[in-house]
């Protein structure tokens, strides 16, 4: 019993593993493409400029993943509250028009492109901290029953 609880686990972690690298794919493919064309190292005739949507896809796709994984786990429910809070900061800084974060009095005189890299940057160490968190909660409920099986 213990060995194939072990099997589950370990398929599940290759599970958040895959979802982590999709979302990391994205990531770096959006980062990449949007970077170059905001600082203004590429054009938008660019063939790197076409990579940003399958970019964005994967990295709301690795994300959606990730967080249907770590509540299939069992991963607590404050920690989602959290993780929702901070990618939520992202997404402002993310997707926000300028003149919002302006407004809002966040810009701190950063330029919009910067703001648009640092959303990106909260929102997959958001993503990162449910993936350690979702593999911990599994490592100890693993635990805890194997100490069970074992008595």
């Amino acid at each position: 019993m213990p060995e194939q609880l072990s099997r589950i686990s370990s398929q599940s972690n290759k599970q958040v593993a895959i979802a982590l690298a999709i979302h990391l794919v994205g990531f770096a493919l959006g980062y990449i493409s949007q970077g170059l064309v905001l600082q203004g190292f590429a054009t938008l005739d660019s063939g790197l400029v076409r990579l940003a949507p399958a970019g964005d896809v994967l990295y709301v796709l690795g994300l959606i993943i990730i967080v249907a994984l770590a509540a299939r786990r069992g991963v607590p429910l404050r920690y989602f509250v959290v993780a929702g809070a901070i990618m939520g900061i992202g997404l402002f800084y993310k997707a926000a028009a300028h003149e919002i974060h302006v407004y809002s009095g966040l810009a701190f005189g950063l330029p919009h492109p910067v703001h648009i890299g640092i959303g990106s940057v909260v929102i997959t160490a958001s993503v990162v901290a449910l993936t350690v968190l979702s593999i911990t909660t599994s490592r100890r409920q693993l635990s805890a029953r194997t100490r069970n099986t074992s008595r």
